[in-house]
């Protein structure tokens, strides 16, 4: 950072206005507004601002400039993201951006290695037969390509790595085991999937069986998977999210299949923000991601009773963190690249177009698993609905469910809402009580002293002149790099200074907490001479605990005179504020 003066940066940020950056990441309204990207966040709390050419969440306080949202954003270092920046605007920028590089680095060097010997097999005459298979299956050499499918042969991978890497590097990526003193290949006689994370490092392989004796024989897997290892954990894995998420970010939506066929078949035909689950696991790690995207979710698993008890356990997690679901469903094929090859892609777009909300596919789904001939099942049935609606926290859609379960089964609708009103009640109940932090008035002084300090040059000088000091030392030491900043350039600018502390981790949470409380833009006089008083009413009050304390512990007279004649002043002093 020392290499690069500030001039510099501030033209590679006048090149890049705020608004275009931020907009290509994310989805502003109108208004500049949208939901914060930085926490999960269920009303549009983020604003930017073109006129300072900043942004700041109200709700969670992130705030900064274009420079340091492309840092967040991407999870990326300051000069890396002023790289990405420099090159967006044309601006030559000489410096060596630090490269992600690792201890993994050579396991990474191991697997793409592999990944080229499974893709040349492929296409030499020993995958004449899996390349027939292929075909047949309705992949072409683009998709072949696209997605880097592989062949592994017989046993010949290990001896070839083995020229280049350690075997127990190459044992880590279980490429090879180890049997009785002898090593053979993971991976023997299948189409090879290589599976990718989103840096685009290949971290792992799945081999499917293709040979007709294979095939037939129930006995060997259908598929053979990469082990966890040091470069792969399947719960932070989705499959294809390396190709996708440009897409996902564009269109602000994430389909999810199944299978990597299923993923294949899709994007195959058009839809290119298509994923698949490392299985039907769906974790914590896969949840963050969407979190962060902001998008809504299609999920496509298997229609299968395991697909769809998946649907509902993955729907049931997305809809708790207010993300929007939707479901599409067909009948007579199992998944999606089925239902594609049999009947084509017109087939699949009037599914995905007719997909139905997660609530719609519930209420179908459970009213499947009860005999809706039978009273008792029935009301089951209904209880099951209302439990459900009482998940939401649309009040329209509420209502809409409410009048539909009345006018199917005939039950009053002031029935329905009876077993609904105290859930909600209880439920509105606990998102009141949320504990946010308590702010007494001191710590609400010297969090507004300092907002009005970043936003209003008259206000820093009055606080040097009048008060010069903060109770808690965090927000002491972000007043006085506000000076500080201000003595070193002559002036002070909120999109500047971001880039001043960018290194200093303290103060930008400190930075985030001001922004967090944040009630006006504006201020009087009188509120500000209200702000600084109070700091000094806590300073005094602190000296005069401490002399008090001094009194007591004292026996000398004279001492306690003394202490009692420092108490008087100070109180005297007090009263000329």
């Amino acid at each position: 950072m020392a290499l690069i003066s500030q001039e510099l940066i501030n033209e590679i940020k006048s090149k890049n206005d705020i608004v275009d950056v931020i907009s290509s990441y994310i989805s502003l309204d109108e208004k500049n507004k949208a939901l914060c990207p930085f926490h999960n966040d269920h009303t549009p709390s983020f604003s930017v601002h073109s006129d300072k050419q900043i942004y700041k969440c109200f709700s969670c306080g992130e705030s900064g400039n274009v420079i340091t949202f492309v840092q967040k954003f991407n999870s990326i270092s300051f000069q890396e993201a002023l790289k990405l920046l420099a090159d967006r605007a044309g601006i030559n920028l000489n410096i060596d951006t630090p490269k992600k590089v690792s201890a993994y680095e050579k396991y990474y060097d191991i697997t793409n290695t592999a990944l080229k010997y499974f893709k040349n097999n492929l296409m030499s005459t020993n995958g004449k037969e899996a390349f027939e298979y292929l075909k047949e299956r309705g992949l072409n050499k683009e998709l072949i390509n696209e997605f880097n499918i592989g062949l592994s042969t017989n046993n010949k991978l290990s001896s070839i790595l083995e020229k280049k890497y350690s075997l127990k590097d190459i044992i880590d990526t279980d490429l090879s085991k180890e049997i009785n003193g002898k090593i053979y290949d993971t991976f023997q006689s299948r189409i090879i999937f290589p599976i990718v994370d989103e840096d685009n490092n290949v971290v792992a392989f799945s081999g499917r069986k293709y040979l007709i004796d294979e095939l037939k024989d129930d006995r060997i897997p259908k598929y053979v998977n990469s082990k966890e290892t040091i470069i792969f954990n399947k719960s932070k894995i989705l499959y294809n999210l390396n190709n996708a998420l440009i897409h996902i970010k564009k269109q602000k939506e994430i389909i999810i299949t199944e299978g990597f066929m299923d993923t294949i078949r899709i994007s195959s035909i058009g839809y290119k923000n298509v994923v698949a689950l490392m299985g039907t696991a769906f974790t914590k790690e896969h949840l963050d991601k969407i979190i962060k995207y902001k998008c809504k979710v299609v999920l496509n698993l298997d229609q299968d009773n395991a697909g769809k008890l998946a649907t509902l356990s993955i729907g049931e997690e997305l809809l708790k963190n207010n993300i929007e679901v939707s479901v599409i469903v067909f009948d007579d094929y199992k998944d999606s690249d089925e239902f594609i090859v049999n009947k084509g892609k017109d087939a699949f777009d009037i599914a995905y177009n007719n997909r139905i909300s997660f609530i719609d596919f519930k209420l179908n789904y459970l009213k499947s698993t009860r005999n809706m001939s039978d009273s008792v099942e029935i009301s089951k049935y209904i209880n099951e609905a209302i439990e459900s609606l009482n998940k939401l926290d649309d009040e329209i859609l509420i209502e809409l469910k409410i009048k539909e379960l009345s006018n199917e089964f005939g039950i009053n609708e002031s029935v329905i809402k009876s077993k609904l009103k105290d859930n909600i009640k209880v439920k509105k109940q606990i998102e009141d009580n949320k504990v946010k932090k308590r702010y007494n008035k001191y710590d609400i002084s010297e969090i507004r002293i300092l907002y009005l300090m970043l936003h209003y040059d008259d206000v820093i000088l009055i606080f040097e002149n009048t008060l010069g000091y903060l109770i808690h030392d965090n927000m002491s030491s972000l007043a006085y790099k506000i000076i500080e900043f201000r003595n070193d350039y002559g002036y002070f600018d909120y999109s500047d200074f971001i880039d001043y502390i960018s290194n200093y981790d303290i103060l930008n949470e400190t930075l985030k907490e001001v922004n967090k409380y944040h009630n006006s833009d504006t201020y009087t006089e009188d509120e500000l001479d209200s702000y600084i008083n109070t700091i000094k009413e806590y300073s005094v009050k602190k000296r005069i605990e401490a002399l008090k304390k001094e009194m007591k512990e004292t026996l000398d007279i004279n001492k306690k005179i003394e202490i009692a004649e420092k108490i008087e002043n100070i109180n005297k002093e007090v009263l000329k504020w």
